[in-house]
């Protein structure tokens, strides 16, 4: 199996016969090196974890592209991606506890919770929207036309023996019970700086084999920045000396 990151919480996973795409977006930091909509072209199916611009936006034209692939995701992307002329009868509605299969892939819905914004975090950035007001507005408006309403999800991608759990942002709810000693964690690392401490109740009680990091490019600035995966590699690597951490480059191939 081989899992690569495209940038922000893009992830493809191909088993030899069958390529998932998860939250597909193209990065707009100019600086930045990125896929374009036709370089996801020739995926089997793609997934969608919420309705954030980052996670979506460029799905419509994925779909223009690829005249054969289907988008899996809840009500409120799936109202979004066809009032931005995505092909509804290509679109699947899920809903946590719902269980897909795309070839080898067993793909299983969890409900999840978007990471909460911090103060530290959203201070870093206000100098630079400060200065870049054209920009600032065009996001602001965008963010509102591109809705989550709490609808987030996880998926756990199970093929080969293995198993991965993926997040598009990280929250979990405590009173569901995720899968335990699963093979990969997929961490996303946007939003705040207190990552570390906020993930780390699961870590240890879930107890993944290993964790990928990503969602931690400055992929749409000035509203964000780069989020340095250091502090959270030092309290991983600290607390769970088993565990591997994996620190992806861009459009570089995992095997796994």
């Amino acid at each position: 199996m081989k899992i690569t990151w495209y940038g922000t919480a893009t992830i493809g996973i191909d088993d030899g016969e069958t390529k998932l795409l998860f939250d597909p977006f193209v990065r707009m930091n100019r600086r930045l090196s990125t896929t374009p909509p036709e370089g996801f072209a020739g995926f089997d199916a793609i997934f969608v974890t919420h309705g954030h611009f980052d996670h979506i936006y460029w799905i419509p034209e994925i779909m223009r592209i690829d005249e054969k692939v289907p988008v899996y995701c809840t009500r409120t992307p799936k109202d979004t991606l066809v009032s931005r002329g995505a092909p509804a009868d290509r679109i699947r509605e899920i809903r946590p506890e719902d269980e897909i299969k795309v070839g080898a892939f067993t793909v299983r819905v969890w409900k999840f919770r978007h990471i909460v914004f911090d103060p530290i975090y959203i201070l870093t950035v206000f100098p630079k929207c400060t200065f870049l007001c054209p920009q600032v507005f065009w996001q602001g408006y965008i963010n509102r036309k591109f809705p989550e309403n709490r609808e987030i999800v996880a998926y756990e991608i199970v093929s080969e023996g293995k198993r991965i759990f993926l997040t598009g942002s990280f929250r979990d709810t405590p009173e569901i019970d995720y899968p335990h000693d699963i093979d990969l964690l997929v961490l996303a690392n946007g939003g705040s700086v207190f990552v570390p401490e906020k993930t780390e109740g699961f870590l240890a009680k879930y107890r993944p084999k290993a964790v990928l990091i990503d969602h931690f490019d400055n992929a749409f600035p000035p509203v964000t920045r780069n989020v340095s995966v250091k502090r959270l590699c030092r309290k991983i690597n600290k607390n769970h000396p088993d565990m591997q951490v994996i620190v992806p480059e861009i459009c570089k191939e995992i095997d796994f």
